[in-house]
Formats: C-alpha cells, sequence, structure tokens
C-alpha cells in the first residue's frame, strides 16, 4: 500500500492480512492471496502496470546485448541459462532486499551451478517471474528451440506483483500458456520439463510442484542464502529436487 500511495488503506490490508495468518495458509496461497485484496482495495486490476512497463523498456534495451553475446557463442545453451538466473535481479517484495540495476548485473556468474541435461523427448516450459528479466528469458526460450527443444512460455493468467503478464510480453514464434487466476504457474504443470525463474515459483514448486524441474533464481533472501551457504543475492541454478531437500532439511 505504501508503494502504491494508497497508505489511507493500510489499516484495513492489516486487517485482511490478520486473517489469512489465521487461516493458516501455505506461503504460495498468502502471498498471492494478499496481493488479490490489494486489488480489491485499490480498484486496480494490475497495480504494478506502470512499474512493469518501465522494467520492460530497460529489459528490451538490454536484451539487444545479450542477443548478440548468445548469436556470437553459437546460442550455447548453459550461456543462456546462466543469464538469464543473473536476470532474476529485479524485486519489490522480498523482506530487506535491496534491487541492483539488472544492467550491470546481468553477466554475473552463478555461485551455485548443477549440471542437468534437459530432456529433449518431452515439452520444455519456461515459467517467466518479473517484468524486466522477462526479455532476456526469452532469449532463453530462443536457445532451447535453436537447440532442438519443444518450449512454451507459461505465465499467470492474472497479474501478481510485477510478474510479467501475456500482453506486457512481444513474441513471435513461442507459444504461451496461460495458467488460471494469479497462483504460480508451477502449481498448474503436471507434464514435460520445467524451467521455473524466481523465489516465488521455486516456493510453489517446493509446496507442490509435480515434474522434474530447473531453477533460475537469485538469492535474495537469508532465508535461501543460509540454505545454500551463499552470499545473499548469489546467482543459482538448481534443481527441484535439491530445492525440495534443501527445505526439508
Amino acid at each position: 500500500m505504501i508503494n502504491l500511495k494508497k497508505v489511507e488503506l493500510l489499516d484495513k490490508m492489516l486487517i485482511e492480512l490478520a486473517n489469512i495468518i489465521r487461516k493458516n495458509y501455505s506461503r504460495t496461497y498468502a502471498f498471492t492471496y494478499s496481493f488479490n485484496i490489494v486489488k480489491q482495495l485499490t480498484e486496480n486490476l494490475d497495480p504494478y502496470r506502470d512499474v512493469k512497463k518501465e522494467l520492460n523498456e530497460t529489459g528490451r534495451r538490454l536484451s539487444v546485448i545479450v542477443e548478440k553475446y548468445l548469436e556470437s557463442v553459437g546460442w550455447n545453451l548453459r550461456e543462456a541459462l546462466r543469464i538469464s538466473a543473473a536476470a532474476n535481479i529485479v524485486d519489490t517484495s522480498v523482506l530487506g532486499y535491496e534491487a541492483k540495476n539488472i544492467e550491470e548485473c546481468i553477466w554475473d556468474k552463478p555461485v551455485i551451478e548443477e549440471e542437468v541435461e534437459v530432456p529433449k523427448n518431452i515439452d520444455v516450459y519456461i515459467v517467466l517471474d518479473n517484468a524486466g528479466e522477462a526479455a532476456i528469458d526469452l532469449l532463453l526460450a530462443k536457445a532451447l528451440k535453436l537447440n532442438g527443444y519443444r518450449v512454451s512460455i507459461v505465465v499467470r493468467k492474472e497479474s501478481y506483483e510485477i510478474d510479467i503478464l501475456r500482453n506486457d510480453i512481444e513474441l513471435n514464434d513461442i507459444d504461451v500458456i496461460e495458467t488460471y487466476g494469479n497462483l504460480s504457474p508451477v502449481l498448474y504443470i503436471d507434464k514435460g520439463f520445467v524451467i521455473a525463474k524466481g523465489i516465488a515459483n521455486a516456493e510453489a514448486y517446493i509446496e507442490g510442484g509435480k515434474t522434474p524441474s530447473l531453477h533460475l533464481l537469485r538469492a535474495k533472501c537469508d532465508v535461501i542464502a543460509r540454505l545454500f551457504k551463499v552470499p545473499k543475492n548469489s546467482v543459482l541454478i538448481v534443481t527441484g529436487e535439491t530445492l525440495k531437500k534443501a527445505f526439508s532439511n
């Protein structure tokens, strides 16, 4: 409410948050429902529309540079995965996290990088995260296609924070799947192989992921940094199996 300059609605929001806490929802459901309350109180179906527009403009400019680089390395898939993971730098809602300039951080190398052979005999679903970085993630999709993979982009149908929506991105020949409402798309995918961006999709996978997966994210919060024993904001490329094991311990 403070970010949206609707401080006068803060008391109503706190009451609704208390109700959510009493219902003991999982983190994924609690965050999604609380954002839906923000939309209701502000009477705005996409409260961060303007912020996303600015981020996407930056992402598009940066994607021109990244595309030239990927062309120079023959659309090497590992490089595309690394850059996509490093691009997970923008956020508006992680407690204690200070976002850095995506243009400065795009070339950061992973601190943890699990080597996984993405299967070619099944469909690959890239679950997008925040605006801005999505332009880089589309280049990952292009790299996959050029390397012989069947790939689709997956987004939420309804807005959630600064997560990308179908109408926020420009696509040519890549299929887009919209999943119901604004829960993480990870919860709806029950086949193929998932490549998921960001913390929210990682948390959703831990709670209800059904398929083999690879997660591209930064350790933006203290919890993940401690779990993986890495400096905060480190770039991580880890499997869903590794995520679930880390959190179960």
